[in-house]
């Protein structure tokens, strides 16, 4: 079974995510900053990881970084926020994919399924 990291502030989109990609057979670990997500990685390796951009602590920028510069995880980056962020910022980062929030189900599980076929 493969497994998304889910690291959202906003508990309803995280437990909604996770809902929706369990019934899509894929585990879901769900953390609310940044710092929770680096601390979780220790003992995690998932396939993919799902990463709201304005979150508090640190941010999904930082977060994305952070992954970055560890260097010990190889797994794609699914960026969700509601706001439309820099295309800059996307190719220094390396994001697989961007998610604008809301986004719809099929979107999502499309984006999951593509990202983790590997």
């Amino acid at each position: 079974m493969k497994t998304v990291l889910v690291v959202d502030d906003e508990l309803d989109i995280a437990e909604a995510v996770q809902a929706i990609l369990e019934e899509e057979q894929f585990r879901v670990v769900i953390c609310g900053n940044g710092r929770e997500a680096l601390e979780k990685l220790k003992d995690l390796q998932p396939s993919l990881a799902i990463i709201d951009v304005m979150m508090p602590v640190m941010n999904g920028y930082e977060t994305i970084d952070a992954i970055h510069k560890d260097g010990s995880h190889h797994f794609p980056i699914l960026v969700m926020s509601a706001i439309q962020p820099p295309r800059a910022k996307a190719e220094e980062q390396g994001w697989a994919g961007f998610l604008k929030k809301p986004f719809s189900l099929r979107d999502l599980v499309s984006s999951v399924n593509r990202l983790t076929s590997s």
